[in-house]
């Protein structure tokens, strides 16, 4: 890129991000490169100098009911105690899916963590999230779960043998795992967690928890000096240390930093609530994974609240209700997966249920119950993460969300356990994907129009976050080009808004902008017809001046199914549900249409690779086959496009 481009593309960043963000991130180049980070964050156990009155935990988090949980999470707990046994032989499941070697150290000589900010020192692994992973400590809270059920010493043993290791090797603010400072918050939170539960095991002696009180101070310590890092982001980072902040703070609550961590970790909670969630409840990322993790983060601070003898603000509360519906409204109830929106990196804080980390059931009901007042599911083994933070399983009458409040999200139910939704945001912060009129079709838990989700981050190319673009989302892609201009691997400018229309009763619509430059206006109808069928009517109008004759291309993403293309640009899909029919058509269109299906980056019909296409990823560095069927054609706009979906009944 040429410096004047460089230039102009930082301008614009800065432009559109607002001068809050962009003077915050530029707060932080400055701390990192003129010194002062590393001088406010030593690489020294600065508070093993302190008595040890200092660091004497307060044990404040009540462990649940043994016999009420047990029989709650009966169904699941074999497959908690199969997990740890896997974790004690040294492997763990990374971003809930691949099992991988439980890697606590890194790097041989880890240097001090700004080193690597400023690129002074680098790392051997291509993608920092694998480093990240097992140094969130969620296999850690998998063994304390595995010992409070057995009460086996071994889980014990693991926790502190591996809790050696991960010190030894990541002395404080050193190495990646000390980069980032969310990160060092998420691992002090289940550190503190895992305290608890093992506090009694004959392998926590003394000692051990000693050394761990010293090292949860020097964590909390780590993260006020770059909260301007965490302010610049506008997202999870923040909600995160404020957080790890107040954790500590009431875990040693006689440290002399503890007021501060308190008072500044309260603060700034309440500040990211009030900035990060819109009214209707969507949170500021855009993401069903990430929309989780704040769920959870909040619902970890309900518990230390709770400890204080605090409530949360109103205007904090009625924002968590509203993010606590607008995730119960998109939970399929009879798998209890969502729709895979925006970026997924495989959060799971905190998994202190039993179930699968797809499952989203648990925290959809233990939020309901902690901001809703009501249980959004009837009782089930997703009570059990409500046990666990103390909030009553009380017999209730589970409530479904009315049609009016699931048109106004744009989502619509039919009579056959079958939902979709259409997906149209109005952007106040940075978007995570172009993915503006995507629908969503589920039927009978199973997800027949989906997400292709994220893959990863960090990669070599194509694979550098590349299902971010438009063009493997279940929306229409004009002359090749993404709805907005993308100016990094997380950074789109020129953001596409969404203008939703008044829903009617069988149906929602909206319209997207992100093509007024190349002359066109995406508008879009889904509409349920009779039991399984779905009815979607794309339509490409001139957006002003003489129209210019534009390819489009209508993507569809489905599960890697038999297939069979019919006559009329109709694909027969064999389901495990039974056959389903997917047609598409273009009235009034006289002119030549192709239809072509990929698997894997390659057409199953002429042999043309397009690596990014054919895919969908569950969670984080997990790809699995799918197929894109794709519609394209070249017309002056007006253009109708109109899929059916017919799913068994």
């Amino acid at each position: 890129m040429k410096p004047f481009d460089r230039i102009s593309l930082r301008l614009k960043t800065a432009s559109q991000l607002g001068f809050r963000q962009s003077f915050n991130f530029l707060q932080y180049q400055l701390g990192l490169r003129s010194g002062f980070f590393a001088l406010r964050t030593p690489a020294l156990e600065i508070n093993a100098l302190l008595n040890e009155d200092c660091l004497k935990p307060n044990w404040f988090f009540a462990l649940p009911e043994m016999s009420l949980l047990s029989r709650v999470a009966a169904p699941g707990i074999p497959a908690c105690l199969s997990e740890a046994d896997r974790i004690l032989e040294g492997q763990m499941p990374y971003f809930g899916g691949e099992w991988r070697p439980l890697t606590l150290a890194p790097e041989k000589d880890p240097q001090h963590w700004t080193h690597y900010e400023r690129g002074s020192a680098h790392a051997n692994l291509k993608d920092i999230k694998y480093a990240w992973e097992p140094a969130r400590f969620n296999w850690a809270v998998a063994l304390a779960k595995a010992y409070f059920f057995s009460s086996d010493n071994k889980y014990a043993q693991a926790f502190w043998q591996n809790y050696a290791c991960f010190r030894q090797a990541n002395p404080v603010n050193q190495g990646l795992n000390w980069t980032s400072s969310q990160e060092v918050a998420l691992r002090l939170i289940a550190l503190v967690v895992c305290a608890h539960v093992f506090r009694d095991a004959p392998a926590s002696t003394p000692e051990n928890l000693s050394a761990l009180s010293i090292n949860i101070a020097d964590h909390a310590g780590r993260i006020p000096p770059t909260i301007c890092y965490a302010r610049a982001q506008h997202n999870n980072h923040l909600l995160s240390e404020a957080v790890g902040l107040v954790t500590a703070a009431l875990f040693l609550p006689a440290h002399p930093d503890s007021p501060q961590w308190r008072k500044l970790g309260l603060r700034l909670f309440n500040e990211g609530v009030r900035a990060q969630v819109a009214d209707d409840g969507t949170y500021v990322q855009h993401s069903t994974n990430y929309h989780r993790l704040f769920l959870m983060v909040s619902l970890w601070m309900q518990v230390l609240l709770e400890k204080e003898h605090l409530i949360f603000e109103d205007a904090v509360l009625n924002r968590l209700a509203a993010a606590a519906q607008w995730l119960a409204l998109r939970l399929d109830r009879t798998s209890g997966r969502v729709p895979n929106l925006g970026h997924n990196d495989g959060s799971n804080f905190l998994p202190f249920s039993c179930l699968d980390f797809q499952d989203y059931r648990p925290v959809v009901q233990a939020a309901a119950r902690a901001y809703l007042a009501r249980p959004a599911l009837p009782p089930g083994p997703w009570d059990d993460l409500c046990l666990w933070l103390d909030l009553p399983v009380i017999p209730q009458k589970s409530e479904l969300f009315p049609p009016e409040a699931q048109r106004s999200q744009l989502i619509l139910t039919d009579n056959s356990q079958g939902w979709a939704s259409l997906r149209a945001a109005a952007f106040t912060s940075r978007p995570a994907h172009a993915d503006q009129l995507h629908v969503e079709i589920w039927h009978r838990g199973v997800n027949f129009a989906m997400d292709a989700g994220t893959f990863q981050y960090n990669a070599p190319p194509p694979w550098e976050n590349a299902l971010a673009a438009t063009a493997v989302h279940n929306t229409i892609t004009i002359n090749g080009r993404d709805q907005m201009t993308r100016a990094g691997k997380f950074l789109w400018l020129d953001w596409a808004q969404a203008q939703v229309e008044s829903p009617a009763l069988d149906s929602v619509a909206a319209l997207h902008f992100g093509y007024r430059n190349l002359g066109v206006i995406h508008r879009r109808r889904l509409q349920k017809r009779r039991a399984a069928e779905w009815l979607i009517t794309d339509e490409l109008l001139p957006a002003g001046g003489a129209p210019r004759e534009v390819k489009a291309v209508l993507n569809w993403l489905v599960p890697d199914w038999p297939f069979e293309i019919m006559q009329d640009h109709c694909v027969a899909l064999r389901s495990p549900l039974g056959p389903a029919l997917l047609t598409i058509a273009a009235p009034g269109y006289a002119g030549p249409a192709l239809i072509d299906v990929f698997r894997c980056g390659e057409s199953q019909l002429t042999g043309q690779q397009n690596s990014c296409l054919g895919w969908v990823s569950p969670t984080y560095g997990l790809k699995l086959p799918a197929l894109s069927i794709q519609f394209t054609l070249n017309a002056l706009p007006p253009i109708q496009i109109r899929t059916q979906f017919l799913l068994p009944v």
